[in-house]
């Protein structure tokens, strides 16, 4: 069951990415001012809200996921260079980050929806194992997609 959760976490991951990737430029400004507002609502959730921990925690997680989501801006920097400007590439890698973690929630969700309980008797649990696959599938395939996406811009951009 581990493997059908990788496999599903690698699908999310490339449909995120080659979403991100391949959207043209009228919708990407779109979604990238989206996710720069979705941003700044995360920002104030963790400025206004909690203690000093929840906060220094919260400006942590913060920020790597904006390093996450100007890594995952490389395919569309690269693709797109001279063609769009350096924000609407940067917003739409934090949208890739924000998708991934909603998109690998929401299917976690339906997973619990759909999959059987736990057995009473020995606490073996097949949602359990999918998902654990699921978050796996998604860290393990979202870097070499990254990686293969970052090639193919280069190599057309080259050519």
């Amino acid at each position: 069951m581990g493997i059908l959760g990788l496999l599903l976490g690698a699908g999310v991951s490339v449909a995120v990415l080659l979403m991100m990737t391949a959207l043209p430029l009228t919708p990407a400004r779109g979604v990238a001012v989206l996710a720069f507002v979705a941003l700044l609502v995360v920002l104030g959730s963790i400025l206004f809200s909690g203690g000093s921990l929840e906060r220094s925690f919260g400006v942590v997680y913060l920020v790597m996921g904006l390093l996450a989501g100007a890594v995952l801006a490389l395919p569309r920097l690269l693709r797109y260079a001279s063609l769009e400007p350096v924000w609407v590439s940067l917003g739409l890698g934090v949208a890739a980050v924000l998708l991934l973690i909603a998109v690998g929630t929401g299917v976690d969700a339906l997973l619990g929806m759909i999959l059987p309980p736990p057995d009473p008797q020995t606490g073996i649990s097949v949602k359990a194992q999918i998902s654990q696959g699921l978050s796996n599938g998604i860290l393990i395939a979202a870097p070499v997609v990254l990686v293969v996406l970052s090639w193919l811009a280069w190599r057309q951009r080259v050519t």
